[in-house]
Parts: C-alpha cells; structure tokens; sequence
C-alpha cells in the first residue's frame, strides 16, 4: 500500500487544506478537526484503498489506516504548510471560518484531553519503554547505584517531569493560542527557583496575594486549565493592543498575566483536581479491586470507537508519576487488547474467506502486540459476534489482573511486546501479567469459537477471469 499517494487521496475528500482546523494523529489513526463538517465525503473516505474504517466521534474525524498512518500523516502537513492547524504570521492556531458544531461537555472534555495528549504519546511511549528495560537490565545484574543506571533513568523519566511543557504544546493547538507563550508559561511552572521555593516551604505572595506552593513536575490538570485561561488572555491582548506596538506589548501583557494567574489561582486548582481524581481511583480500587480491570478489559473497544478511552489517559499518568505505576489503566487494557486479539485469530483459523483469514491473522497478530484498531475496525465490528467474544476475555482477564493487583509501570500500549512494562518491585507482577494475558487470550478465542460468526463467502472469479485462468492452464499444458 502507498499510504503517500493515500495522504494525496484523502485531501480533496476532506474538503481541501483550507477545511483543514486541525491534524493530528495516534498509533493508527488520523485525526481531523473541520471548519466545515458537511465538506467531508465520508462515504469515499470510507472506500478509499488503504483507509480501513472512519469513526466520528470524541469532537474528532478519525481516519484509521493502520501502524504506518505516520507517512499519511507527513504528506497532509506537508500540503498544510507544515502546521497542524491554521495559523497566522505570528504562530498562533486561528480561528476556523466554518460554524463549529454544538458539542456536549463531555464530548468537548474527551476532545480536549485527545487533541492535547495525542503529540506527547510517543515521548510517553519512549520514556516507558526505556523504563521497561532498565527493569530488565536490572534483573540482569546492573547496579541500581552506577551512573549507567542513573543516566538511563533521567532519560526515562524525562518525558515524564516535564510534562507540563508537552501538553502545553498540544493544549495550545487545541485551544489557538501561541504555543510557544504556552510552552513558556509551563516552563514558569517547572523553574528551579519555584522549585526551591516549592522546597523551602516558606509563606509567598504575589502583590500580598497568598501563592499555594504546589509541585507542578509531572502534573497534567493544572496546565490544561492555564492555557485554557491564556487563550482567553491573549485574545485579549490581541484585541487591544495597538498595532504599532503589538510586536512587544502582546507577549509582555500574556506572559504577566497568564503566569500569575495559573500560580495563584489555576494551578492549586487543577492540582487539587488531579488529588481528588487520584484519590478516587485509590479508594475504588481499594475496595474492590478487580472492577476497574474488568470495566476496562470489557467495554475497552466501546471506549476507543467513542474516544473515551482517552478520558482515562490523565488518571494513569496521574498515578504513575506520583506512584511510580497506575491501577486504572494498563492492567484493563492489557486484558481486551490480548482478547481482541484471541477473538480476531479465531476468526483467522475458522474462516474460509481467503481474504479475511489474511486480514483476520496479520490485524489479529498485531492486536496481542498491543495496537487493537486494525482487527477492531476490520474484523471484529463487521462480523458483530466476535465483539462479544473480546468482551467476555477481555472482562474475565480484568477480574483476575485486578485481584491479583497488577499494576503498570510505564506508559505503553499494553500487549505480548510491551510486557517489560510490568516489571517492577513485585517480582509476581510480571507472572500475573503474563496469566492475565494467557486467561484472555484462552477466552476470548474459545468464546469467538463456539459463538461463531457470518462467515463470507470467499470471493469467486468472474467470467472473464475465469476464461484468462481456464488459457493460462491450456498454455500451461501445451508447454
């Protein structure tokens, strides 16, 4: 598949670079943000060769095409110009010209956490593969003491401590606002003296208003909600200023008013957010830990076609840069992601379409590995009952992962490729983890077995094809 000329297709069925709000994309998808939604030829979207599904949901477009969607991606931004969204000369995301559809809350929330966190995946995914070996490289006698190990971990949790300036990045582009003013405010937030004021513990105030001294490393909510107040600001700003002194005056009047405000009010806020939210998964999973595993493990392929799923994405990050794993996650999505892929191989060995026994094993076999939307989007919604057969591996493999504990250690997409990911202190994490995936996989493949499913019908020659076979076959004899 040439997934170049399949950027190149796709751009005149979204309506052209100038429909274009924003781009950006996951580990198999590319989502879009329209200025006009009724532009989009869905329908020839949906038919164009190498696009395997196209999902409206979470405020976004989503065009699945697969783990190589990166190459589609690069020619769409190379058409934009290089940008992910519109911008002016100054570099700030602008306003779209279309009328916006009216989105719920919740809608726009999911919208907001997906557009913000989808450019800090990989770096997330880096630093919690590297963290997965240096748990091996540990097992395997390295000193947790040498400098080997240090450096290793620095790079490791790099990602991590200074979240803040990558999500400010992405909060910018959702929110249109200057990126670089974005990234500057988090950067306030993360500065060496607020750190060793954070340390000291001494009483501070701002014009004799109190400041609450908060750790802002490894926060999510707080800056969120601060370049959300800076959009507003630097509208504003824009608004007023003079243009003959706008060059200066604008980022002078946003960075002084921006920063304070998220020091003084917004900040303390959202890390008051990010305990209550924290807390309540603790106290859920205290008191009965295997249902959130289990709610994850079943309903996870619901929560990916309504992008949901995102909604659980600051929780873990939450929860394991303060503890150093997360519960509410990982330990769910490993289980539906290795019985998507159980459910999917069953389809592969019981189905006489040729056709689908080639899709069915090679999307099956890079579900167990961790990425699901292939075999999600080409396998098992179409065929409907194999649905419920991930359903019912991915629910029984969460019970098991949540009363037995299992916790996730780095941020990876959970499957057979990113088990190092529960190794940890509890050496008996990485077993669960394997039995989790075992009692999954054995589930989901014997449920999607004895359901079955509409098998199709394999795909016969037509006329004319079968006259060009019946003479390659007679020149085949005469030789």
């Amino acid at each position: 598949m040439d997934y170049k000329k399949l950027g190149h297709d796709l751009l005149p069925l979204v309506g052209g670079v100038e429909n274009i709000s924003k781009l950006t994309h996951c580990a198999t998808r590319l989502r879009f943000e329209f200025c006009d939604r009724a532009k989009v030829k869905e329908d020839a979207i949906k038919n164009t060769p190498g696009v395997i599904s196209v999902v409206d949901k979470g405020g976004q477009f989503q065009v699945v095409v697969g783990n190589d969607v990166p190459i589609t991606y690069r020619v769409l931004i190379n058409e934009m110009g290089g940008t992910a969204g519109k911008t002016d000369t100054a570099g700030k995301t602008g306003q779209s010209d279309g009328k916006q559809e009216k989105t719920s809350v919740i809608t726009a929330i999911v919208s907001v956490i997906s557009t913000t966190f989808t450019p800090v995946i990989p770096a997330l995914i880096g630093g919690g593969m590297i963290k997965a070996v240096l748990s091996i490289l540990t097992l395997c006698g390295l000193d947790d003491g040498s400098s080997t190990y240090a450096l290793l971990n620095l790079i490791s949790d790099a990602a991590f401590y200074f979240m803040p300036v990558l999500l400010a990045y992405g909060a910018a582009i959702k929110f249109e606002c200057n990126p670089v003013l974005a990234m500057t405010l988090s950067c306030a937030l993360l500065h060496p003296n607020w750190t060793a004021m954070v340390g000291a513990g001494e009483s501070i105030d701002f014009f004799h208003i109190p400041v609450q001294l908060v750790d802002y490393s490894y926060s999510v909510i707080p800056i969120i909600l601060s370049v959300w107040i800076m959009s507003y600001v630097e509208k504003l700003a824009e608004k007023y200023t003079p243009s003959i002194i706008k060059f200066f005056l604008k980022p002078l009047i946003i960075l002084f008013v921006s920063v304070p405000i998220a020091l003084v009010v917004v900040g303390p806020l959202g890390s008051f957010l990010n305990s209550v939210i924290e807390s309540g998964a603790n106290m859920i999973n205290a008191k009965a830990s295997w249902l959130l595993p289990m709610l994850m493990g079943a309903f996870q392929p619901f929560m990916v076609l309504t992008g949901t799923a995102w909604a659980m994405t600051p929780i873990a990050t939450v929860q394991i840069s303060s503890l150093g794993y997360e519960i509410v996650n990982g330990p769910g999505m490993l289980a539906s992601n290795i019985a998507q892929g159980g459910a999917t191989l069953a389809v592969a060995l019981k189905t006489k379409n040729r056709q689908l026994k080639q899709l069915a094993s090679s999307s099956g076999f890079t579900a167990v590995m961790g990425i699901t939307e292939p075999c999600l989007y080409g396998v098992i919604l179409p065929l409907k009952k194999p649905l419920i057969a991930s359903m019912i591996g991915g629910g029984i493999g969460g019970i098991y992962a949540g009363i037995f504990g299992l916790v996730r250690y780095a941020f990876v997409s959970p499957g057979l490729a990113a088990l190092p990911a529960f190794i940890g202190e509890n050496p008996m994490n990485i077993v669960h983890a394997v039995i989790t995936c075992v009692i999954s996989f054995a589930a989901a493949f014997a449920a999607a077995w004895i359901i079955g499913f509409d098998d199709r019908e394999d795909e016969k020659p037509s006329a004319s094809e079968s006259d060009v076979l019946k003479r390659r076959r007679r020149s085949r004899e005469i030789e």
